[in-house]
């Protein structure tokens, strides 16, 4: 048995934007890059085995300080299109405003955030729907950043990591700051909560070692933050071309589930 599902409903399986849109360091210039992304999901010991591909386009504009990523997909009875612009300072890229819109099955998923850097906060707005049942969770939050904290959301964390101004530590560890939906340590896969929802800045933390001789770098990202599919104690592995792009990502979840993402760019 084959089925399709959107991008939207795999958002709680893993932080997405990890997975789909890491530009090659050089395409961190001004202009265009496009990308496809193919990503197949298998569940239950291979009960279910589902599949999603698509398409990333980059638009960079450095002198008027601005930056563009838009993500679309297609499928069997699916749609799937993401909108995140952001502007340039001091050579970070920090995120303005997202939009994701999903159709999957009757069932629309739609998620929008913005962020505020005048009055320090930003604001989420979801109505998504969980991925076996199609129950239906709702948040509308605003939180206050912090004093010297920078926060991101997936895409701008992605450009500034190739673009090498993601904040590292000491030790090594790159690290920054993502808003997400609040969620209960032992929130189940189909869990709603009845008290509604709210919004939550997160850690996202990683260290990336080499992957052979020629430059490859590998990261294990803990996503137990992220989503209630995750395993504890077993990350997601990330591979990296030597010019920083995303090559693969390899993630064993609950219900013996396998998340296998390859990325591919376009000349």
């Amino acid at each position: 048995m084959q089925h399709r599902y959107t991008r939207r409903q795999f958002l709680g399986l893993l932080p997405a934007g990890l997975l789909l849109t890491t530009p090659r360091a050089e395409a961190l210039d001004d202009g265009r890059s496009a990308y496809n992304y193919q990503l197949d999901l298998s569940i239950l010991f291979n009960f279910l085995t589902l599949s999603l591909t698509g398409t990333v386009v980059q638009e960079i504009d450095r002198k008027a300080g601005r930056y563009r990523v838009t993500m679309d997909g297609t499928g069997t009875a699916i749609s799937t299109r993401t909108e995140a612009t952001g502007i340039i300072r001091d050579g970070r890229f920090m995120p303005v405003e997202s939009r994701s819109v999903h159709h999957f099955r009757g069932r629309q998923n739609t998620v929008a955030t913005s962020y505020d850097y005048e009055r320090q906060q930003v604001q989420l707005h979801a109505v998504t729907h969980t991925l076996l049942l199609g129950r239906r969770r709702q948040v509308d939050d605003t939180l206050a950043i912090p004093p010297g904290r920078h926060v991101d959301d997936l895409i701008s964390a992605e450009l500034n990591f190739a673009a090498d101004t993601l904040d590292r530590d000491r030790d090594g560890t790159y690290s920054t700051w993502v808003m997400r939906r609040a969620r209960a340590d032992d929130e189940g896969p189909d869990d709603v909560s009845p008290d509604g929802y709210r919004a939550e800045l997160v850690p996202l933390r990683f260290r990336t070692t080499p992957d052979g001789p020629g430059g490859r770098l590998t990261a294990q990202i803990d996503i137990t933050r992220f989503s209630s599919w995750a395993r504890p104690g077993t990350p997601a592995r990330l591979t990296f071309a030597p010019n920083r792009q995303l090559e693969s990502v390899q993630s064993s979840l609950i219900l013996g589930t396998t998340l296998s993402v390859r990325v591919t760019g376009i000349a």
